[in-house]
């Protein structure tokens, strides 16, 4: 297995998993693949976004932003037919000895067993549950509906307040603050 930067020739893999595995209300509309480019061109620097492969075979991409204090995990996914084989696992590790160890994730509340199993495996790679931050995830775009998620960190992420969460809405979300 193998980690390299998100190439173009990724694109369709990438999508296609991206869309069969994000709710609507908590993905962007990419329209496709040049849409897609753009959009990391446009963000280059802050955003960045790697996939997993083993030989041609696309295992999952993880993508990240990158931000003062922090990596915030935007988006990350697993092949449906490759889980369960510890590549989300081996991902993670990759990006905290590539990237760094501090690191922001939004997880769903733990009301369906597939929530809970997601918390479970964050919980195992070193992740926290951050409870005393109420979290409410707004909207990538008009027409689209902000989501309640809970956050979780892993290493040493201050977050003594929504405060702290300022840049990130700000470039995820366009957004200038959080209600």
């Amino acid at each position: 297995m193998e980690f390299t930067k998100l190439k173009v020739s990724d694109y369709p893999a990438f999508l296609s998993l991206y869309n069969q595995t994000f709710d609507a209300d908590q993905r962007r509309d990419y329209r496709d693949e040049h849409h897609l480019d753009s959009f990391i061109k446009e963000k280059g620097g802050k955003f960045h976004a790697f996939a997993a492969k083993d030989g041609d075979l696309f295992l999952g991409f993880l993508s990240y932003w990158t931000f003062q204090g922090y990596i915030y995990i935007e988006h990350f996914a697993v092949n449906p037919s490759q889980r369960g084989k510890r590549i989300g696992t081996l991902m993670l590790n990759h990006l905290i000895k590539e990237v760094g160890s501090d690191i922001l994730i939004e997880v769903e509340h733990p009301d369906t067993e597939d929530n809970i199993r997601r918390i479970k495996f964050y919980e195992r790679n070193g992740f926290r549950r951050r409870d005393e931050i109420e979290y409410i995830q707004p909207p990538y775009t008009p027409g689209k509906s902000p989501v309640k998620l809970l956050l979780m960190t892993h290493g040493d992420v201050r977050l003594n307040g929504k405060d702290d969460l300022k840049e990130m809405l700000q470039e995820v979300y366009n957004v200038n603050s959080m209600k």
